[in-house]
């Protein structure tokens, strides 16, 4: 799967487009060696990788095929975040799990959010999936101007540096990605051919029948 490939699935998977960093990660690539040292010193603490992989799970989990975890996709967030995010990113990410763990603590009698029970822990994702949309919005809002002749908003089109990604937004964005684009993700929830024939550019699909893979 190529990366424009691999965006236009998950894109799709969102229902919409995707941010603009995830975007310029994937056709930009990962960091050299010779990226900074901020960015190739981060790491999730232990205690922050065993929760990406549970929210993680608790967005794509196992039920006839593997989920999440099984496909590796705690490891794979950081890994994005660390390799082709800016240290902007990388914080934000952090701060939002900072936030999850405070919010728990607060709704649900001081338990940690792995504490938590999968209602609960459910309750908090979709608060914090309302969260990152309004959080989206506004970010859209403010690149725009309003025209001094005509009144009408449109594109700032200054140097502003692009705010970052909303936390949970982001965090499903990399779900998705990392699931999709696994071994596991395109074997086994898609359908999948490991020598394809001839090309066809429509193909009729059956009902229940499994998305097609794309290699």
């Amino acid at each position: 799967m190529n990366r424009r490939d691999a965006m236009q699935r998950v894109a799709y998977l969102m229902g919409g487009a995707l941010s603009a960093p995830t975007m310029i990660a994937m056709l930009e690539g990962c960091k050299s060696n010779t990226a900074t040292e901020a960015a190739t010193s981060f790491a999730l603490s232990t205690d922050y990788k065993g929760l990406v992989a549970e929210i993680a799970e608790i967005i794509i989990p196992k039920t006839t095929t593997p989920g999440a975890k099984e496909a590796g996709v705690g490891p794979f967030v950081e890994m994005m975040l660390k390799d082709c995010y800016k240290p902007s990113q990388q914080d934000h990410f952090v701060k939002g799990l900072d936030a999850l763990e405070e919010e728990s603590k607060k709704a649900n009698g001081g338990k940690k959010f792995l504490e938590s029970t999968p209602a609960q822990q459910t309750a908090l994702l979709k608060k914090f999936e309302m969260m990152s949309n309004e959080e989206a919005k506004k970010i859209e809002t403010a690149k725009k101007v309003l025209d001094a002749e005509t009144g009408l908003a449109k594109e700032n089109k200054g140097k502003a540096e692009t705010p970052p990604t909303p936390f949970f937004k982001l965090m499903k964005e990399l779900t998705l990605l990392g699931y999709f684009t696994s071994e596991i993700g395109c074997k086994q929830a898609l359908a999948y051919v490991e020598v394809p024939g001839k090309y066809e550019g429509c193909v009729k699909m059956n009902p229940g029948q499994k998305a097609w893979a794309l290699s």
